[in-house]
C-alpha cells in the first residue's frame, strides 16, 4: 500500500473512531462489509474509488478533488475545522431552556409573525453556540422571554429578537462579549494627550 493509501486509511479509520462508530456500524451506514473495512483500514487492501466515496459518505466526509497549489489552504481550513471549539455544558444547557421558553411562548396567542421571527433569530444564534463562553446574554434573554405572559409579550419579543440579532452578529464577528463592553481604542493620539 502507497504512503498515501495509508494515509487516506488513517485518516478514514479516525474519522470513524472521533464517531464514535465501530466498524460494524459503520458497515451498516456505508453498505461496504465490515471485514472490508478492516481490510482497509489495516492496509492490507487497496481502497477503490466506491468504497472511499460509500465510507466517506458515512463519517460526513466530502472528497473534492483541489488544485494542487490550493492544497496547503485546503488543509488549514479543514484541519481548523477540526479543531473547532466545541459548546461548553453550561452554553448547551441555556440553549435547551431557551428552545423550551420558545416552545412555550408559541403557545401563547401573540403575533405570530414576531414569534416566527424570533425563532429565526434563535436558529441563527445557534450556529454560533460553539463560541460562547459566557451565558449571562442568554440568561438574560431566557428571563426576558419569561416575562411574555404577563405584559402582553410583543414588545418583549422584538426586544429579544433584536438581542439576539446583536448578540449573533458579535459572534459572527469574532467579538466576546467582554470586547463589546470595551470602547474602541482610537487610531491615533495628538501630541500632548495624555491617557489621564
Amino acid at each position: 500500500m502507497s504512503y498515501e493509501s495509508e494515509k487516506l486509511a488513517a485518516t478514514l479509520k479516525a474519522a470513524r473512531e472521533k464517531k464514535g462508530l465501530s466498524q460494524r456500524a459503520l458497515s451498516a451506514r456505508a453498505g461496504v462489509p465490515q471485514s472490508h473495512i478492516s481490510k482497509i483500514e489495516s492496509g492490507a487492501v487497496n481502497l477503490t474509488v466506491s468504497s472511499l466515496t460509500a465510507i466517506a459518505n458515512a463519517l460526513g466526509l466530502e472528497l473534492a478533488l483541489v488544485p494542487r497549489k490550493a492544497a496547503p489552504a485546503v488543509r488549514t481550513i479543514t484541519r481548523s475545522v477540526g479543531d473547532a471549539p466545541k459548546a461548553t455544558p453550561e452554553t448547551r444547557k441555556e440553549f435547551t431552556q431557551l428552545a423550551k421558553q420558545l416552545e412555550h411562548i408559541q403557545s401563547l396567542k401573540i403575533d405570530n409573525s414576531a414569534i416566527q421571527n424570533l425563532q429565526r433569530q434563535f436558529r441563527e444564534l445557534r450556529q454560533f453556540e460553539n463560541l460562547i463562553r459566557n451565558t449571562d446574554t442568554l440568561r438574560s434573554i431566557r428571563e426576558a422571554l419569561k416575562t411574555v405572559d404577563n405584559t402582553g409579550g410583543l414588545k418583549t419579543l422584538q426586544d429579544a429578537s433584536k438581542q439576539m440579532n446583536s448578540f449573533r452578529n458579535a459572534l459572527a464577528h469574532g467579538m466576546a462579549d467582554e470586547d463589546r463592553a470595551r470602547p474602541p481604542r482610537p487610531a491615533y493620539r495628538l501630541d500632548g494627550d495624555n491617557d489621564e
